[in-house]
């Protein structure tokens, strides 16, 4: 099986990549604002061509980032709405820093991108954060978020967002869809209070931690953090073992896996509660949280095994979870969102990074 899959993953990805220099020239063509580090762009650093976007602007942005490793800790505020940036590919257009926690001043000041306006968008860009917490130097505070997310409505297509420990911050109760992404971390590296879909994409463990650490408040939302047609594996050259898919960091957290291949890294138990520690704020929180999955695979999906506590969804149950009831407006009543929501990506069917579906651990960690 593993001889049959490599010659087409390896075509597919020849495919993709003729595709996305195709997409990069128009991309650059039809752009607002060009980015380049080389100094041939309007900017050679993002942060300028955020601050460029006029405020409240109705009209979309288009910012394109040419390849290049952009080092720079960014933020696009609240009133600069409608911004898409879009760079050459994944591979090689790199918005990174290396802030962390203990001297940031907190998790939530450590990342490296902030995204507080509505209606963001980004395609073909990494959002990286190189912080290592299991280095001497950070084992306290190591925390480095990659990617935080605070507006409503945003879009991650063909991206990166890789770091170690709590890679990806969704830290309000807004909106987000994430598809044919690659999300990379440990400890908590998806967490927060988000209203999230993630579809199609690759989840890479790098060590025996948890993936997700959802917060949403008890009775409020419908749902949290929704894996849809997702691969879950182990990082490439690390030794995970007993990683689980997410503890519940709020008591109303809310997590569900659908039709997704779970690699052999996952444990038998599948999830874990906050703290073993009564005296812990989270200690109980498992009581209230909504952990499930449906009709996933891979030698990571134990049904049977799974804590009691939590769900293995039925097929009338399963069907709730599409994207327009995902992100309809009234999915929660902890925020008021402003209507309902059903993103449409224009480029869905022409470039994705994913290669296969057809998963054979091992065999497809040299395609990345």
């Amino acid at each position: 099986m593993k001889n049959k899959l490599l010659p087409i993953i390896v075509l597919l990805l020849l495919i993709a990549t003729n595709i996305s220099s195709l997409f990069a020239q128009n991309n650059e063509l039809r752009s607002d604002i060009i980015v380049a580090a080389d100094g041939s762009g309007n900017y050679s650093k993002v942060q300028d061509a955020f601050n460029a976007v006029k405020d409240n602007n109705l009209k979309p942005t288009i910012i394109f980032v040419k390849a290049g490793i952009y080092k720079e800790k960014l933020i696009l505020n609240a009133q600069k709405k409608n911004v898409s940036l879009i760079g050459e590919s994944y591979k090689n257009t790199i918005l990174t820093f290396d802030d962390y926690a203990k001297i940031a001043g907190g998790t939530d000041k450590s990342c490296s991108t902030l995204i507080e306006a509505d209606d963001f968008f980004a395609e073909n860009i990494t959002f990286e954060n190189t912080i290592d917490s299991r280095l001497d130097k950070y084992n306290e505070g190591g925390q480095g978020v990659a990617l935080m997310i605070t507006g409503d409505r945003g879009i991650f297509h063909n991206c990166k967002i890789t770091g170690f420990q709590d890679s990806f911050f969704l830290k309000s109760n807004k909106r987000t869809y994430i598809k044919d992404c690659i999300i990379d971390g440990t400890t908590d590296f998806i967490f927060g209070s988000g209203i999230a879909l993630f579809e199609n994409c690759f989840i890479r463990n790098r060590k025996d931690s948890h993936i997700t650490a959802a917060k949403q408040t008890v009775e409020k939302s419908k749902y949290g953090f929704v894996f849809k047609d997702c691969v879950i594996l182990k990082y490439p050259g690390e030794n995970v073992t007993n990683a689980t898919l997410g503890r519940p960091w709020g008591a109303g957290a809310n997590v569900v896996f659908l039709h997704s291949y779970i690699g052999s890294q996952i444990k038998a138990d599948g999830w874990s509660v906050w703290t073993k520690e009564p005296a812990k704020n989270g200690f109980d929180n498992w009581q209230t949280t909504y952990f499930g999955e449906y009709n996933c695979f891979g030698p990571g999906f134990k049904p049977t095994s799974r804590l009691s506590w939590t769900h293995q969804l039925s097929e009338t149950e399963a069907l709730e979870y599409t994207k327009e009831k995902i992100f309809a407006a009234n999915t929660t009543t902890d925020v008021k969102l402003e209507s309902d929501w059903n993103p449409i990506l224009k480029n869905d069917s022409c470039h994705s990074i994913l290669p296969t579906k057809n998963v054979v651990e091992n065999t497809i960690e040299a395609t990345f």
